[in-house]
């Protein structure tokens, strides 16, 4: 199976890179697509709407149309066709099995004797969110030992979404705990739980309201990962960072360089697609320029036209914001410096104009 390390993801056939997002994608056996996410660093399923309506087609019952709205029927009495008190019934009743529980667990064989639960909980929580204990705190990470303490090489490992199970089996099975040791390749499969003799225990409100707190506190995680790889990114994916698109002398040597250059990057990105915002950072290093499409499709076309083109006489790049990096510009907070900077900027632009703002040299 293929391994989590993304280094390893060219040589697994399974994997598919987008060259235009630059992420790594592949199916699953239930013909589920999933994507990399290397800001979360875990893979996240694709819904769309061809998979959505393949799904829907599997319980598409012929000659039904299903856009009819059917009004609900008004319940009536009926008088019961059978005697409750027949043995037989009974016997019917004690037969129905309770609704079984849905496995979170994976169970994983192969594990090097000095393989941590830290270092598991890393390469597992790739697939989901991983249980926590609920008087502790610590990952459901269960490493099975001996009498004298020393690990017998498997592991339980527990999830807090039943969907992580079958991506961990899909992902991980026969990939290597530690990339580049084979030692260490993993056996991982959906884990199988006997069932145990019911035991009568005392109520506690105690543990239910101490249970109910974490799982809150486990599904506010899971939603924040779901935003972080959701709507957070959707969003960056719309930026495009342009770099060495100037310098900072340029900049200091011609007043109007600023106003120019938004004005160019703007009408040139425009040809690509609805542009909302343009920036130029001029107060970060590395000539950066940031430019918001409306769509995601134009910011991709606009890195694949502009990375590695020629500007200026400059090699520029071009690549998606990674929503983390601080770029600053003039307008915000400003130290005694900065005024004094933009103070001198403003002298050089008026000398500049009092000269007739020539194509000449314009270095006052």
């Amino acid at each position: 199976m293929a391994s989590t390390n993304k280094t390893d993801f060219s040589s697994d056939p399974r994997m598919t890179l987008n060259e235009q997002t630059g992420k790594w994608s592949y199916v699953g056996e239930e013909g589920v697509s999933y994507e990399y996410d290397e800001n979360v660093g875990a893979w996240f399923p694709m819904y769309d709407e061809k998979l959505m309506q393949a799904q829907a087609s599997v319980y598409a019952v012929e000659g039904v149309e299903e856009t009819v709205e059917v009004k609900p029927k008004e319940k009536k009495k009926r008088a019961a066709t059978y005697d409750v008190t027949d043995p037989e019934v009974q016997q019917k009743k004690l037969k129905r099995e309770p609704p079984k529980k849905p496995v979170t667990s994976v169970y994983v064989t192969g594990i090097p004797p000095d393989a941590t639960v830290e270092e598991l909980k890393t390469t597992f929580s790739k697939c989901g969110v991983i249980m926590e204990d609920l008087e502790t705190g610590e990952p459901k990470i269960k490493i099975y030992r001996d009498e004298n303490g020393v690990s017998k090489g498997d592991a339980l490992v527990s999830y807090f979404k039943e969907e992580s199970v079958p991506l961990a089996v899909d992902l991980l099975d026969e990939a290597e705990l530690r990339p580049g040791e084979s030692s260490t390749k993993m056996n991982v499969q959906k884990a199988v739980f006997k069932e145990k003799e019911p035991v009568e225990k005392k109520k506690s409100t105690t543990g239910k309201l101490k249970a109910k707190k974490k799982i809150q506190q486990l599904q506010r995680k899971f939603d924040w990962v779901e935003e972080e790889g959701g709507k957070k990114q959707e969003k960056f994916s719309k930026i495009v960072i342009l770099k060495n698109m100037y310098t900072q002398e340029e900049l200091d040597t011609d007043p109007t360089l600023l106003l120019e250059l938004k004005e160019d990057v703007r009408e040139e990105c425009e040809k690509l697609g609805e542009v909302t915002n343009v920036i130029l950072y001029d107060k970060s290093p590395g000539g950066v320029i940031s430019v918001r499409y409306k769509e995601k499709e134009s910011a991709d076309a606009c890195i694949a036209l502009m990375d590695k083109r020629f500007f200026g006489g400059r090699q520029i790049s071009a690549e998606v914001f990674d929503g983390k990096t601080k770029y600053e510009k003039s307008g915000g907070k400003q130290t005694e410096e900065d005024e004094e900077a933009e103070r001198l900027r403003l002298e050089r632009y008026a000398k500049w104009l009092e000269e007739g703002g020539n194509d000449g040299d314009k270095t006052p």
